[in-house]
């Protein structure tokens, strides 16, 4: 997937075809400036205000407690992106506000917009990241507060594509015990344990994530069925042939080869036999042009805010093989765009 300059008419259509449309400005100033109208707006309550009622300026700015003036810019500037629409001299909202910005949507990215002002942060960091090669190292940078963002918003994340996770993951036949390596919110153990009745989650994360996921998973109402458990993967022992299924998302582009190499490892030995090891990544290709500009952009982002960067299905394959696995041919993810998982199961030991 990739952003792009989209003409919206046949002059801008020629235009755009002769290469004389300065497509730069698109990719910064107008990127830029629609991200920070998307994100004020969903912060300061415009999209919740209009799902409520059709609103005019006046009225949209009274409910929000914004100046008449300036909301009438913002709201001129959403109906141009076709985020809201405009009929007569009021304003309602459009199907993409509807569905991925209210609070109460199914498929709400509502906290993830909040998240995005972080983002912003981090990104103004590129520069220092360029000419020392430092990361940002958000996790050990984040404040009480933002860890409490941070954590609403991948648990947004994994809203879309968890479903699908469990439904494709290779469980043992008969799984009774699970791990959630960096699984904070539980989400994914949530749809996994809802599919299969019998299988019992504990969800392993730092301190900071627990604190603040701990009341985001108990909205699911999982009982003892999905627990937390406080503290750092990369450290503490993970036991040996304990669980049936292990799964590990969204966490190794974290870290360095090596470290990722001991993980898969400890990991490994805290399966039991013919458990599956599972690990859901934004996938690295062997080109910018293979992979794309979201995989491409996600790289660098991964890469500047902490460790590392995306790791290939060929190289997670290598390390579960290394561990003693059977890796399996890799998954990609329809609902996840640039993701997949790269699952290997254990071989008997006495076989």
């Amino acid at each position: 997937m990739r952003l792009d300059t989209v003409p919206e008419n046949l002059l801008e259509r020629i235009a755009l075809r002769a290469g004389v449309v300065p497509t730069p400005l698109g990719d910064t100033i107008v990127a830029m400036t629609l991200a920070r109208a998307i994100m004020v707006a969903t912060k300061l309550g415009i999209f919740e205000a209009l799902a409520k009622q059709a609103c005019t300026t006046h009225e949209a700015a009274a409910l929000c407690g914004l100046d008449q003036h300036a909301t009438e810019a913002l709201l001129f500037a959403l109906a141009g992106a076709g985020y809201v629409q405009c009929k007569g001299l009021r304003y309602t909202l459009a199907p993409v506000a509807s569905k991925w910005l209210l609070k109460s949507s199914p498929q709400s990215l509502y906290d993830y917009m909040l998240f995005n002002f972080l983002n912003w942060t981090w990104d103004e960091r590129f520069e220092d990241f360029l000419r020392t090669g430092k990361p940002t190292h958000i996790h050990q940078e984040m404040s009480n507060d933002e860890w409490r963002v941070y954590q609403k918003a991948m648990r947004s994340l994994a809203g879309f594509s968890a479903f699908e996770v469990a439904r494709r993951i290779p469980v043992p036949r008969g799984a009774l015990h699970m791990l959630d390596l960096g699984g904070s919110h539980g989400y994914y153990s949530v749809m996994l344990c809802r599919r299969y009745p019998e299988l019992r989650s504990v969800v392993f994360d730092l301190p900071e994530a627990v604190e603040h996921a701990a009341t985001i998973l108990a909205q699911e109402g999982m009982g003892e069925r999905i627990v937390h458990r406080a503290g750092n993967a990369l450290t503490d022992e993970l036991g040996n042939e304990e669980y049936d299924l292990i799964f590990i998302g969204n966490l190794l582009h974290h870290f360095d080869e090596q470290t990722n190499r001991d993980l898969v490892k400890r990991s490994a030995r805290a399966l039991r036999p013919h458990g599956s090891l599972v690990i859901e990544e934004l996938q690295r290709f062997q080109s910018p042009k293979e992979v794309g500009e979201l995989g491409a952009l996600s790289n660098l982002y991964f890469a500047a805010t902490s460790e590392a960067g995306t790791w290939s299905m060929q190289e997670i394959a290598v390390w579960q093989r290394e561990a003693g696995l059977l890796p399996r041919k890799p998954i990609r993810l329809l609902t996840a765009p640039g993701a997949g998982l790269q699952a290997a199961l254990k071989p008997n030991s006495k076989g």
